[in-house]
């Protein structure tokens, strides 16, 4: 029985250790690309600061296009997909072929971590001034699998995506 206690220590501080060599590789990471960017997050929480805005819709690339309810919702960007760090993209909802306002738009990135909670990423989502299009700024500070998670008034859809 002490035996079978001291393989269960053991475990547990191997996991421990585990754990903070994890945290302390990903802050490693993120203060090393962080500081590579010209786009580094805001210190106060809020969404990163991001470079000039999305182009004009006509220049954009369709990323993903997902159908909730009445609406398809489509998330674009200029190069027509996600890319680690920075990432400036348009949402649009749509009714048939015209933007349709959804109302209150809730976008929320993260990415799942194996033995832990999802990573989140630093998101804001603002109406573009044309009703049904939205200006996304995130900062995705890992490459790998992403699922965006979009909430709207009377339903959601989630994109899983991959950034390089």
């Amino acid at each position: 029985m002490t035996k079978s206690r001291s393989n269960q220590g053991t475990e547990m501080k191997m996991k421990i250790f585990v754990f903070t060599t994890f945290i302390g590789a990903a802050s490693f990471m993120t203060a090393c690309s962080a500081s590579e960017t010209p786009n580094q997050p805001a210190a106060s929480g809020q969404a990163p600061a991001a470079s000039p805005a999305p182009a004009a819709p006509a220049d954009l690339r369709q990323i993903q296009q997902q159908r909730s309810g009445d609406y398809v919702i489509t998330l674009l960007n200029d190069s027509g997909s996600l890319k680690q760090g920075a990432n400036n993209l348009t949402l649009e909802f749509r009714r048939g072929d015209q933007l349709a306002d959804p109302g209150k738009v809730e976008v929320k990135p993260m990415m799942e971590m194996k033995g832990m909670g999802p990573m989140l990423a630093k998101t804001s989502a603002t109406p573009s001034g044309s009703p049904g299009r939205y200006t996304v700024i995130t900062d995705l500070s890992m490459a790998g699998p992403w699922k965006i998670m979009v909430t709207f008034t009377g339903g959601e859809t989630e994109f899983n995506l991959s950034t390089q």
